[in-house]
């Protein structure tokens, strides 16, 4: 047997949902001859037995992993559910990346689909803020646009400067409210909402924002917006007086969150 046929049975085997015995006995007498003729037994294991070590190792890191990664998810279905979801999960989105991080990239998604999310309309939204917050906090560093660099500008020159965005950051659309599911962690209700997720230091938040920001916030990256354009948008419908008190209302908190990148 080629090296590369022997990897794919070692792996075909340890990732099974079933156990490596019941696996071996769906194919037949000739599977599990097969295996003892490639992996060594002894007096105190078997062939069958040693390479359970392995599946069991492989499934219970990466429900570990998974439950670290996911601590509100697996806690609002209880351990049990969520290692019947981590198992169906692992069968159908066998993981391809040589990182563990990776491991649990497409759970929101899968749980869209999965009885668990059906019954939970709200349970991927949920899932989704959780993985965005973990890839977030991974993600690339950009020094954030201080107070004292925004009182810097020449008034001539502020129409001009041009605001962008830190890479760390991110808008969730959802249709529940699960900003305060997160913070009360009661059930959330249906009630759309946007959410604002972004990385400042080594901490990762969130918060809802309404249409207007959330539009404006788009507009930030890649290439950014300048400051008179956003004065010109917010104009409409509103007095000169008006729209420049909402344009320094948004820059300010953006500024605050750390959510605007500064020149290079």
């Amino acid at each position: 047997m080629r090296l590369a046929d022997l990897q794919a049975r070692f792996y075909a085997l340890v990732t099974a949902p079933e156990s490596v015995a019941a696996t071996l006995a769906a194919q037949g007498p000739a599977a599990r001859q097969e295996v003892e003729r490639l992996v060594a037994g002894d007096a105190r294991l078997c062939a069958v037995d040693r390479l359970e070590i392995y599946a069991g190792m492989y499934f219970v890191r990466l429900r570990d992993v998974l439950a670290e990664e996911y601590p509100r998810t697996s806690g609002i279905l209880g351990a049990d559910a969520f290692h019947n979801l981590v198992t169906s999960y692992l069968d159908a989105c066998r993981p391809g990346h040589p990182s563990l991080r990776e491991a649990g990239a497409r759970l929101p998604d899968f749980l869209a689909a999965d009885p668990a999310g059906r019954d939970r309309p709200w349970l991927a939204e949920l899932a989704r803020l959780e993985r965005t917050r973990l890839e977030l906090f991974d993600g690339p560093d950009a020094r954030p646009l201080a107070f004292d660099d925004l009182a810097g500008i020449a008034p001539a020159d502020l129409g001009a400067f041009r605001l962008r965005s830190i890479p760390c950051a991110a808008l969730l659309e959802n249709r529940f409210a699960i900003a305060t599911a997160w913070r009360t962690r009661h059930l959330p209700a249906a009630a759309a909402e946007t959410l604002l997720v972004w990385r400042r230091d080594v901490e990762v938040f969130h918060r809802p924002v309404d249409a207007e920001e959330a539009g404006w916030l788009r507009r930030l990256a890649p290439d950014g917006l300048a400051f008179q354009a956003l004065c010109a948008g917010l104009a409409a419908g509103r007095s000169d007086q008006a729209a420049a008190a909402r344009a320094f209302e948004l820059v300010g908190r953006w500024a605050a969150d750390g959510l605007l990148r500064a020149a290079d």
